[in-house]
């Protein structure tokens, strides 16, 4: 949670329009700088934005009515968000950041193979190929094929049982798909797609904390990571924090069917549904044969005008 700090300073110029000002603070009480700040109305639009100087101060400048907004923060992979009422000009807003709880970016420049996987013997290494070429063509029982001679070969491949668990995942096996990736991370605690795995396994099951948690643990290791992101905007829209998931998917930019869905999720929720409508329609285009088609196009027909209840589709 943010933690507010009380503050009433001398309010600053206000010839030059300005809307807010104030800045953030780490946990640890130190300036926050290169952080992202923007406001935001209720329905997700940014108002206006500012990035903190190297003293952790930002400004913000331009018109906006008096009511309600929200104040979010991006810095990396990690948003906060807070709700202001902005109701004289010059508001002064101090924030200070959550503890990061060791979960900071360790590769500061790409992504590169963890040393677990340096280990692995070629023969282990060549099913999962395989089992990943079938995969793609949905086969998934050859894929498990695959991937059960990757085990023996080397039954202490992580990568193996991260294979393992998106077979399951798309056999609608979600908690089968959990143990796998939960013991693909203890068995390599430094490979992506272990944790997206994990991510991935509680969404589906609707635990979006811990859904949070393993997105943000596959951002430390690979903070380029868009499945990362993808999976971290979910578990924030399963948790009904929408502008929160819908900063995550400006900041990430993803141009994929599934990103589609989700932004459009997230649209329908906000009641912007002209934005809703592009989304589903993009995701159609990307995904003609998806399974989901039809489920997208009646949540579709649902935004016309002379519908009242417009809903999402299941990620």
């Amino acid at each position: 949670m943010w933690v507010a700090i009380d503050a009433s300073g001398q309010l600053p110029d206000l010839r030059k329009g300005q809307l807010l000002y104030g800045s953030i603070l780490t946990a640890q009480g130190e300036p926050a700088a290169a952080v992202t700040v923007e406001m935001r109305d209720l329905r997700g639009i940014k108002v206006a934005s500012a990035v903190t100087n190297n003293a952790g101060n930002f400004q913000m400048t331009g018109k906006a009515e008096p009511g309600e907004y929200v104040l979010v923060a991006l810095r990396t992979f990690q948003i906060q968000d807070r709700p202001i009422r902005l109701d004289r000009p010059g508001l002064e807003v101090n924030l200070a950041l959550p503890a990061d709880s060791g979960k900071s970016p360790r590769m500061p420049a790409g992504y590169t193979v963890s040393a677990k996987q340096l280990q692995i013997p070629a023969r282990a290494k060549a099913h999962l190929v395989a089992a990943h070429r079938e995969f793609t063509k949905m086969r998934f029982d050859r894929a498990r094929q695959e991937v059960d001679s990757a085990l023996g070969a080397d039954p202490t491949f992580g990568h193996a049982f991260a294979m393992r668990a998106f077979i399951k995942l798309a056999q609608k096996d979600p908690q089968g798909a959990k143990e796998d990736a939960e013991h693909a991370t203890l068995l390599d605690p430094d490979d992506t797609e272990s944790f997206i795995a994990l991510a991935m396994s509680d969404n589906s099951l609707k635990d979006f904390d811990k859904a949070a948690d393993a997105a943000q643990r596959a951002l430390s290791v690979n903070p380029a990571s868009w499945q990362g992101r993808l999976e971290l905007a979910k578990s924030y829209y399963g948790e009904g924090e929408l502008i929160r998931a819908l900063c995550e998917m400006d900041s990430a930019d993803i141009d994929f069917p599934d990103a589609h869905l989700v932004r459009a999720n997230v649209l329908v929720s906000l009641s912007r549904n002209q934005e809703a409508k592009d989304e589903f329609d993009a995701f159609l285009r990307e995904a003609p044969q998806d399974p989901r088609v039809a489920e997208v196009r009646r949540a579709e027909a649902a935004l016309m005008p002379s519908n009242h209840a417009a809903r999402g589709v299941d990620r």
